[in-house]
């Protein structure tokens, strides 16, 4: 498989799971990019793997990471002057006000912890295949779920009743 035709049929896929796990478009778009880039000298390999999109989605993963490492580093600070960001002003919809919850609440998790529930929840792997990811113990796995869920207010549980998309968890 040619990079071009895998990135015809995944970067859909990429650019969804990274914008789940950094919270921010513009962000999302510069560690996919940082990603793609590590990917592309190492293509002719990474392709001949059984599956390419799983260790493309743990570059992005560990690009991720790395550039959280980094940010803690230059201690940036959150503020509350709306003037200096780059978005767009709230709209006022509920839908706006729901998202701007997720945000506070996700924005309160550390990168491992945030990597885990994205991992987890948007592509439902288990705790082995994100402990393999993540380069840790599936009990490490467990642990940070179990602090993001007591962060997120989450129900702790067998894994099909915690599911975001579980019945239980759907508004009526």
């Amino acid at each position: 498989m040619t990079l071009d035709e895998f990135l015809a049929a995944e970067l859909p896929g990429l650019s969804r799971f990274t914008g789940a796990l950094t919270g921010d478009p513009h962000l999302a778009e510069d560690v996919l990019s940082d990603a793609l880039l590590a990917v592309v000298p190492r293509w002719r390999r990474i392709s001949s793997l059984e599956h390419p999109a799983a260790y493309v989605r743990q570059v992005v993963v560990n690009t991720f990471l790395s550039d959280r490492r980094k940010a803690g580093r230059r201690r940036t600070t959150p503020t509350a002057d709306t003037g200096v960001l780059d978005r767009a002003a709230a709209d006022g919809s509920e839908a706006v006000l729901r998202r701007d919850e997720v945000e506070r609440l996700l924005a309160q998790l550390t990168p491992r912890q945030r990597a885990v529930v994205v991992l987890h929840y948007l592509l439902d792997q288990d705790d082995r295949q994100i402990a393999q990811v993540l380069g840790c113990a599936p009990a490490t796995v467990r642990s940070h779920l179990s602090q993001a869920r007591a962060v997120l207010r989450l129900p702790a549980g067998p894994s099909d009743s915690s599911h975001p998309s579980h019945p239980s968890h759907q508004e009526g």
